[in-house]
């Protein structure tokens, strides 16, 4: 072989080389940036459950108060976006019902943040409390022990008309979400000592807010009306029973919850409040 043509070889045989290097750096470059995308998607979930757990939190303390009017500066992920739904795939409904006669029924929508299937999905089915309890109020992550109607007991925080939910893959209102988290509405009941007593049945009804401006980045959350009607209830036949759905989602996982109050008299709250997105 000549020197000219060895030397073509060499040539080929590097520039063959490098050409294999670029591709597997280049198959290394994707694989990393999926596995950062997917990372950084979970990352913004358990951020905005915080915020979202924050804002619940104030929600518990300002819901008697009408008028009052909270706003926040929502997380920009870049992952995921904010959307207040209330359609027929995702609402909660809540109705009271005396010796068997439904007397009230309150629809509710509901806040969510979702994240593409193509940064992070989570498989369908999957379910995960962030802020809930069980029906007397003890803390839970699992949504078997969720209960979306509560009636809490003398350790119990008596505030708690919120609670967040994620879930795993699915459709809402026509987008599609590798996971989402969900905040809704939940029902307080409180007994009275006895049929003579008087019993308490707080209803928080989440309704959407018209704002002047377009955009995701603000969130205003405002307690727009607190009412009360009283209930004769000699037989101690209430009943208090939500459902919620988003998607193929039943929440909690039984479908429904439900709890009988007692009391001579049960005094009917509802609590109006609104959610709006906004900012530019």
């Amino acid at each position: 072989m000549s020197m000219a043509s060895r030397g073509q070889s060499e040539v080929l045989t590097a520039v063959i080389l490098v050409s294999a290097i670029m591709a597997l750096a280049a198959v290394f470059l994707v694989i990393s940036m999926r596995s950062f995308n997917s990372e950084s998607s979970y990352y913004s979930i358990t951020y905005v459950a915080s915020f979202l757990s924050n804002a619940a939190d104030d929600i518990d303390t300002y819901m008697m108060m009408p008028g009052t009017q909270l706003t926040y500066t929502l997380p920009n992920t870049e992952y995921g976006v904010y959307n207040f739904v209330n359609t027929g795939d995702a609402h909660c409904t809540v109705s009271v019902a005396l010796s068997g006669q439904t007397i009230i029924t309150e629809e509710s929508g509901v806040l969510i943040y979702g994240v593409s299937p193509s940064y992070y999905s989570m498989p369908s089915g999957f379910m995960y409390v962030w802020r809930g309890s069980n029906v007397i109020g003890f803390p839970t992550v699992n949504p078997r022990d969720l209960s979306t109607v509560m009636v809490p007991k003398s350790f119990a925080p008596t505030g708690t008309v919120v609670s967040l939910v994620q879930l795993g893959y699915g459709e809402v209102n026509g987008l599609t979400y590798g996971s989402s988290l969900v905040m809704i509405p939940r029902v307080i009941a409180m007994n009275g000592t006895s049929n003579g007593g008087v019993g308490y049945v707080y209803i928080p009804v989440f309704t959407e807010l018209s704002t002047p401006s377009v955009g995701r980045s603000t969130l205003i959350v405002k307690v727009i009306s607190v009412s009360s009607s009283s209930v004769n209830n000699p037989t101690g036949n209430l009943e208090v029973v939500e459902t919620c759905h988003v998607g193929g989602y039943a929440i909690p996982q039984g479908g429904a919850d439900s709890a009988v109050v007692t009391g001579g008299t049960v005094y009917i709250v509802i609590i109006e409040i609104g959610f709006g997105l906004g900012g530019s």
